[in-house]
Formats: C-alpha cells, structure tokens, sequence
C-alpha cells in the first residue's frame, strides 16, 4: 500500500477572494453539504510576500529538515552552519504559516511530503 503523500497547495490569492472561500464553505457546512479542502493550503496576498516568506535560506531549512528528520533548534543552526538566532526566526515564522511543526518532545520537523507552489503572473 502506497503512502499518500502530505502536500501544501502555496499561492497568491486576493483578502477578497480568501474571504469568499470562507463563506461559500460556510454555507456549505451549514447545510451540512460536504465542505471541499481537498488539500491544505497557504495563500499570500502578494508575490513579494510570498518570495520574502519563502526566502533561499528558508527553503534550504525546511529541505534539510524534510531530509534529516525532527531535530531541535540549536542542532538545526549548527548542522545548517548557521547563527541560532536567524534560524530561530525562521523556524517561528515557518511554524506561524504551519509549514513546520512540533513533535511531543518539542523537535520540529517538516508535516509536508510536497510543496505545491503556484506563483500567478496575474495576481
């Protein structure tokens, strides 16, 4: 039996139209119709956002971490070679945008198989 994998749909989307998402489920929920999230998902108001959110250094981190398995956040900065407090900062914002999470022993570590990054030129 093959595993499913665990992806993050990232995009860019209008407050408005994350805000018409919300109430079109909600209305489906309150008719007790099926609500569809299919999969999860990260929106973005804006590319600059994003790319700043999604930054090399950020990126390289959560790869690493995908990679290597749950691991505090001191021994992250040094496998990375890397200052504590920088990768400190990224870790909480990453697990702000639940890109990353926490075990029961407090490591944290990648929940995601894929990042399914969408970057609309129209946005």
């Amino acid at each position: 039996m093959t595993k499913k994998k665990r992806r993050i749909h990232i995009t860019i989307k209008s407050t408005a139209m994350v805000f018409d998402e919300v109430l079109k489920n909600w209305g489906r929920a309150e008719k007790g119709l099926p609500v569809d999230y299919a999969e999860a998902e990260l929106s973005f108001t804006d590319g600059a956002t994003m790319l700043s959110t999604l930054s090399e250094k950020r990126m390289e981190l959560l790869m690493f971490l995908y990679k290597h398995g749950a691991m505090n956040i001191k021994k992250l900065a040094q496998k990375l070679k890397r200052d504590y407090s920088n990768v400190h900062g990224d870790v909480q914002l990453l697990l702000r945008f639940g890109l990353l999470k926490k075990d029961e022993s407090s490591q944290i570590f990648v929940p995601w198989d894929e990042l399914a990054i969408e970057f609309p030129l129209a946005a």
